[in-house]
């Protein structure tokens, strides 16, 4: 289901043997609340409507959360609880598409209070976010575009038909970093051939290359080798990071 850009962690394997047979049906849940049972209130909420999302967020809201908290602690293992639904068949593929669908009008929905931080405090930063080339799954790449204008970036994101899309568009604008998220070992090979040309095209020499994804932390050594400089984690660290090596190399 995901191809987030910014969570390395994938879900454990199924108990038992083939789908349909596991018994843990929510493996990433905390105290208080964002327990278990909040969690997987979310995840139903998103399988109802947009409307039954925004009401839960208010319930973590009303409960003192603000919404970065919300969207780490909350909405991330959300999706990854459905998309954990989905391999056990707990939920078919159209009822996860309809709440992907739900959880992604949320975002938007969120948007502009999320991100209004950064318009105080804009950084002088840019960052090209490019999905896998054809992948139908943003939700991660915006998400983590999110988090990057909350920190004052300027944001461009890209799904590409393919890597010369990518290429072309770094090419065209200054970029400070740019992040590719990499899903399939397809991809990864096609890296080995486009990182050099990314930093060989780009206007900026300095330009910071991220990679995230569940191929990515597969073939993190891989990719350190190609010059990648920053595996992407949780969103806010991701930002956090990229932040400080950029700006310590333009000081």
């Amino acid at each position: 289901m995901s191809n987030d850009l910014y969570e390395p962690s994938r879900p454990p394997p199924v108990s038992g043997h083939g789908r349909g047979r596991s018994t843990r049906l929510n493996p990433w849940s905390e105290d208080g609340d964002f327990a278990a049972a909040e969690l997987e209130r979310m995840a139903r909420a998103c399988l109802q409507s947009l409307e039954a999302a925004l009401q839960q967020v208010q319930r973590w809201r009303d409960a003192g959360h603000d919404l970065e908290d919300i969207y780490l602690r909350g909405i991330v293992p959300s999706a990854r609880l459905l998309g954990h639904w989905w391999t056990c068949d707990v939920s078919d593929f159209a009822q996860v598409t309809i709440a992907s669908a739900n959880l992604q009008r949320l975002l938007h929905r969120l948007s502009a209070e999320f991100c209004a931080p950064g318009g105080d405090r804009p950084r002088g930063l840019s960052v090209l976010l490019a999905t896998e080339p054809q992948s139908q799954h943003t939700m991660g790449a915006f998400m983590l575009g999110e988090f990057f204008r909350r920190e004052g970036w300027r944001v461009q994101s890209l799904t590409p038909h393919d890597c010369d899309d990518v290429r072309v568009q770094l090419a065209r604008d200054w970029f400070d970093a740019v992040g590719l998220s990499i899903s399939t070992t397809r991809h990864l090979t096609a890296l080995q051939g486009l990182i050099p040309q990314l930093r060989a095209e780009s206007p900026n020499p300095g330009l910071r290359v991220m990679a995230g994804g569940p191929m990515a932390w597969q073939h993190s050594e891989s990719l350190l080798g190609l010059g990648v400089d920053l595996l992407g984690g949780a969103a806010d660290e991701t930002v956090r990071q990229l932040s400080q090596m950029t700006l310590t190399q333009k000081s």
